[in-house]
């Protein structure tokens, strides 16, 4: 099978593609199969790898985000973080620029993590969303700052109830932290 580069996407439909997947994701009580499709949607525009792959990689993203998500206080936190790794390996091994997947993996987890229980970090949420993106992408940190720190203020949102939640601003901070990433990586590798 032929590799993808996959520092070449269309920033605007991922991020669209992520917003309406973090909208099901908020709403996953009452949407799980439009939470796993968006998810499926979201992987194969941004890596664009053939069906198969991208099934089996939505099912290790769902897997991962049950065991997580739906145990607060009690998140089972070794079989999230085995299927972020097979996740993490599956778009390592078929991409044109490898990394390492295992600290890709553990770093999705840890910003997962921050996300839920910021009191028990030193590190904010905004830092570690760029350091998950920079392993992904072979870059430093530095360069994939704005994509954390807008990324950060969207998820911020997400814990704002039903009458406050503004779906608009969501959907552009979103926007602003995939048009960074993206012009982040670009001639990089």
């Amino acid at each position: 099978m032929a590799r993808s580069d996959i520092t070449q996407f269309d920033y605007q439909k991922v991020a669209k593609l992520d917003t309406n997947m973090w909208i099901s994701y908020r709403n996953s009580d009452r949407k799980v199969i439009a939470l796993f499709l968006e998810a499926f949607r979201l992987i194969k525009h941004e890596l664009r790898f053939n069906w198969i792959t991208t099934f089996k990689m939505a099912i290790y993203a769902g897997q991962a985000a049950a065991v997580y998500r739906l145990r607060k206080g009690n998140e089972n936190y070794g079989r999230a973080q085995k299927n972020l790794t097979k996740l993490f390996k599956t778009v390592s091994d078929n991409c044109t620029q490898p990394f390492d997947y295992s600290e890709a993996a553990k770093l999705e987890l840890e910003w997962w993590d921050i996300q839920r229980y910021p009191e028990k970090h030193k590190k904010s949420l905004e830092q570690s969303l760029a350091e998950n993106m920079a392993a992904v992408y072979n870059v430093t940190a530095t360069k994939t700052e704005g994509y954390g720190r807008n990324r950060a203020k969207a998820l911020l949102l997400l814990s704002k109830d039903d009458l406050t939640f503004d779906e608009g601003e969501f959907s552009t901070l979103l926007n602003k932290s995939w048009e960074s990433l993206h012009e982040s990586v670009q001639n990089e590798n």
